[in-house]
């Protein structure tokens, strides 16, 4: 992908952004292509990029007794990083790619820099942490007042894809039940 196709990508994907704003983006941003398992963010690990995915999917999950603990998955025209990240800190997550992929990575650092003298980006990321506010807030409500069943259920409907593209163990414990429970709740459709 060269630089006019990931213009245009980031363009499409970020509409608000004024030309010059974008091009400054397109500065810090890289085209990458990576293989199923990889992991783009590791735990106890600092990073400085967040990524766009243009082909794939991804997963979220905490380590746990050796065990990953499933948070998310984001799959197209999605932006994925985390928090910890973001601020600069260690991730407290594994972000891992679920299928061959393809991305942009955006350096979160020099965009943050330019956020300090451009408003439009500024207006970007903003927005970008208002999203994550709401997605957080509507997982916590999930966790809090849904059973299993309920949350399968809003999972299929919000991403009918999932079951073909991400594993049931990996379903399984986003949903806080076990393989066999996960089956059990299939079952009752």
């Amino acid at each position: 992908m060269g630089n006019s196709e990931l213009q245009d990508t980031l363009k499409s994907y970020f509409p608000i952004l004024k030309e010059g704003s974008l091009n400054d983006i397109v500065k810090h941003s890289s085209y990458l292509k990576s293989t199923k398992g990889t992991k783009l963010i590791s735990e106890g690990k600092r990073h400085h990029y967040i990524y766009l995915i243009v082909k794939g999917s991804v997963k979220s999950y905490y380590s746990k007794e050796s065990k990953e603990v499933c948070v998310w998955f984001s799959l197209e025209n999605e932006i994925i990083g985390t928090t910890s990240t973001i601020q600069g800190d260690a991730s407290k997550e594994t972000i891992e790619l679920l299928e061959d992929s393809e991305l942009i990575k955006l350096n979160i650092e020099k965009i943050k820099e330019l956020a300090q003298t451009d408003l439009s980006i500024s207006n970007l990321l903003n927005n970008l942490w208002k999203e994550h506010a709401t997605f957080l807030e509507e997982r916590l409500y999930q966790l809090q007042f849904m059973n299993s069943h309920e949350r399968y259920k809003v999972l299929i409907k919000d991403t009918p894809e999932i079951l073909q593209r991400v594993s049931l163990t990996d379903i399984a414990s986003f949903l806080g039940v076990s393989r066999e429970t996960l089956s059990r709740i299939r079952a009752k459709k």
